[in-house]
């Protein structure tokens, strides 16, 4: 049987459309789950990233009350000339330092004399403080934190190996994930006396870490070896301590180039080994311990079940599934009427589904046609709509995380990491500019019995709202910060001489006094403020930071709701 040239092109036609739309349909399902891969490990390696500045962040709080310890007179003298009375000051501000930290569960100060003797030490004991005295006291000369830590700089930190506590006599400390953050107690003339140390819960670490994650995440952390800290399986975790490494590097092998420190991230498929039935998703970063430590790194990891990132894409691969069927069958029987019809829009759109990777807008389809080709270009620009929105979604997912990590939850003022941030560059343009620049440090009086009478929502209240009036006192080139607790912090930008801030301080003592109404409670508190000025008071943040505290603490001492400019003691007659 011989069949005609119409018959043969008509069935050229076909088998030529029906390629076309099978193509088509491939390459925009193969493009559409790329894009949504890459997408969930973009997303995972900025989420870890954030992560891993909380970790920095944590650290350097510690540093900076290890650096206010460090340097504190009593510590010095007890040092030099232990008594009794003086090591009770030290021990009342340790436990009121471990109750505004709860993640620190000892506290001490240790001697370079007499192997390292313990003579100030407060443990965290369940939920109470227990101050440890007498012959329980014990010499740590021989551990590294405290032996390394005497080798440093004064106001420089130490971080000990993170590992399984097994010092006697811990109390909750004993046999819990912990690392020792410590600095040198140094006297007017470079001498080591001792060490300030303070024992972190990486317990309330982990916890901390993991839970703004969506549930689906899983969270990994290791030492700088690779061996695990944390896995989605508690049994896999600190092996080290029990004889065995169990590392990430086995585990996930493309994260060896992080371990080793010749990569500060990876982002992975992983389909092999324990995720061949359930292949993840996964980013790795290293981040560098940037203070004196045997841990030279941390890596953290946050990985994402696959078939969650594609849950997606297997919805658009059904709907073009059958879309390209149906294109097949109309190719079939109208070949020949609509040969040319149907090539030139196939052609288009696969020239369109092509660029969608590259962000071209998707011009040029037939949307407006009422056939079959019309219904096609229409589901591909639903598809390209669909992306798009998901990667919108995507970096909308990010921005929220990074204002989170610069932010406080509880006001919405900057925090630390964001004022600190600030304050550096205001310090560089004062610098450049020969301008004057002066930080507050404001404390709310009286707080903890509204706190402890009312209950936590009413202080929550009074601080938004003390917040809100500390934003509308001050220009808005100025930044308002809160530290935690009823602790705030202000930068004035560009002030001309000593009068400004102490105007803007009292503007602010005014506005606090008002009273507060928190849910019915009318509260009446006030304000204890300190004020350091640049250059007169410090060169650094902190510097003016320090000052600032103390003068705040002056005001309290004078009697609280009051305003005190920071003087330098050979200043004061």
């Amino acid at each position: 049987m011989k069949f005609g040239l119409a018959f043969r092109f008509t069935l050229l036609l076909a088998v030529i459309g029906v390629l076309a739309a099978g193509s088509t349909g491939y390459y925009a399902y193969h493009v559409s789950r790329g894009m949504l891969v890459d997408s969930a490990k973009d997303e995972l390696l900025t989420a870890t990233s954030v992560l891993a500045q909380r970790i920095v962040q944590s650290r350097k709080e510690a540093s900076s009350n290890l650096q206010i310890l460090g340097g504190y007179p009593d510590a010095i003298a007890e040092l030099e000339h232990p008594d009794r009375a003086r090591e009770q000051e030290i021990a009342t501000l340790f436990s009121l330092m471990m109750k505004a930290n709860p993640g620190y569960y000892e506290m001490r100060l240790i001697a370079a004399a007499d192997h390292g003797m313990e003579r100030v030490r407060i443990d965290r004991d369940g939920d109470r403080l227990l101050r440890v005295t007498g012959d329980e006291l014990q010499e740590k000369g021989h551990y590294p934190y405290v032996y390394e830590t005497l080798k440093l700089s004064a106001g420089m930190t130490y971080m000990s190996r993170i590992a399984i506590n097994h010092e006697q006599g811990a109390h909750s400390g004993q046999d819990r994930p912990t690392v020792q953050l410590a600095t040198p107690v140094v006297d007017r003339q470079g001498v080591t006396l001792g060490v300030v140390v303070i024992n972190v819960d990486l317990n309330g670490m982990f916890a901390m870490l993991s839970a703004d994650l969506p549930k689906e995440y899983l969270l990994f952390m290791a030492n700088s070896n690779g061996d695990y800290l944390i896995h989605p399986d508690p049994s896999q975790t600190f092996g080290f301590d029990r004889g065995r490494r169990i590392l990430v590097q086995d585990e996930f092998p493309a994260t060896a180039d992080v371990v080793q420190g010749k990569a500060d991230h990876v982002l992975i498929e992983a389909r092999a080994g324990r995720y061949a039935n359930s292949p993840v998703v996964a980013a790795f970063i290293g981040q560098v311990v940037q203070v004196a430590s045997p841990e030279h790194r941390i890596i953290l990891g946050l990985a994402q079940p696959l078939p969650a990132v594609l849950a997606k894409s297997d919805l658009l691969g059904s709907t073009t599934l059958r879309m390209v069927l149906a294109i097949c069958l109309v190719c079939i029987v109208l070949a020949v009427l609509l040969a040319r019809a149907v090539t030139r829009p196939l052609n288009s759109m696969i020239a369109i589904v092509q660029n969608f990777p590259d962000g071209h807008r998707a011009e040029g389809l037939p949307v407006e046609r009422n056939d079959e080709i019309g219904g096609l270009a229409r589901s591909f620009n639903d598809m390209r709509t669909q992306i798009s929105r998901q990667m919108a979604d995507l970096k909308q997912s990010r921005l929220e995380l990074e204002h989170q990590a610069q932010h406080d939850a509880l006001t919405g003022l900057p925090n630390r990491a964001l004022f600190d941030d600030r304050i550096k560059k205001a310090l560089a343009a004062a610098q450049r500019d020969n301008t004057r620049l002066a930080v507050m440090f404001i404390d709310v009086d009286r707080f903890k019995p509204i706190n402890d009478n009312l209950g936590h929502a009413v202080g929550d209240l009074l601080l938004m709202e003390f917040a809100s009036r500390i934003r509308h006192a001050i220009r808005d080139a100025d930044t308002a910060a809160r530290f935690g607790g009823d602790e705030f912090v202000i930068l004035l930008r560009n002030i001309q001489d000593p009068g400004d801030a102490l105007n803007v301080a009292e503007k602010i003592r005014l506005a606090v006094n008002q009273a507060f109404d928190c849910e019915g409670h009318m509260l009446v508190v006030s304000a204890s403020i300190g004020i350091a000025l640049y250059p007169e008071h410090g060169a650094d943040t902190i510097e003016l930071s320090k000052h600032a505290d103390e003068a705040m603490y002056q005001a309290k001492e004078q009697g609280r709701n009051r305003v005190v400019l920071f003087e330098h003691p050979s200043d004061t007659p």
